[in-house]
């Protein structure tokens, strides 16, 4: 799954990275958790590309879902319908992730190798009130090598080359599943710090051994 990520570059910085406006309620982020609003990039109907800040999280009578299975979004009768018409992208310098070993569980802070951003592929729910920001959630797939020791899922990722047809909604789930393996990302242990959302420092996307923890030396 995803359930938490960074997107730590200032307004600046990102509008030269996407060529596009930047929200003014942008800010970087260390740590960033479900129910927030998050930056998206979405296409209206007239095929116009911009930015916006969306809801992460999409709440239904039963649940509040922040993840959409790849596998499975284009037939599930909540996210069918987005898959078809209303999808988005998520930038993102990296996301974290939590290495369980039967007694503890390990965060560790993922990114691309080249450090740039990277893209989660997304799906979005407009709301029926123009006063409301769109919900969106995260698919995710099966995790590359270099993830999967850490956990067996991660974000679909879609490159730039490809950021118009995953939009445009002309990209299948094998597509995206095949540009998603390409993916070259790097881990290494980080604070347990993350484990709040509260922190949210540059500090917490620093290499670190569980031993060397912050939180968990004793003297």
């Amino acid at each position: 799954m995803c359930g938490r990520y960074t997107l730590h570059l200032d307004k600046k910085k990102l509008r030269e990275a996407l060529e596009l406006e930047i929200p003014e309620d942008y800010e970087p982020d260390y740590n960033i958790g479900p129910g927030r609003k998050i930056l998206g990039i979405t296409q209206n109907s007239e095929k116009i590309t911009g930015a916006s800040m969306l809801n992460w999280g999409l709440k239904t009578p039963q649940n509040f879902h922040i993840n959409a299975r790849l596998e499975t979004a284009h037939s599930t009768p909540r996210f069918r319908d987005s898959w078809f018409d209303n999808r988005c992208l998520i930038p993102a310098n990296g996301f974290y992730e939590w290495y369980q070993d039967g007694v503890s569980k390990v965060p560790y802070y993922i990114y691309p190798e080249d450090q740039g951003l990277i893209y989660f592929a997304g799906l979005c729910f407009p709301s029926e009130r123009t006063d409301e920001a769109i919900s969106c959630v995260i698919l995710t797939t099966n995790a590359i090598p270099s993830v999967r020791k850490i956990h067996e899922r991660m974000p679909a990722i879609i490159p730039t080359s490809h950021h118009a047809d995953w939009l445009n909604t002309s990209l299948n789930k094998s597509e995206v599943r095949e540009l998603s393996e390409r993916s070259a990302l790097t881990p290494h242990s980080v604070s347990r710090r993350v484990n709040s959302v509260q922190n949210k420092d540059s500090r917490l996307i620093e290499a670190t051994s569980p031993l060397a923890d912050d939180q968990m030396m004793l003297f």
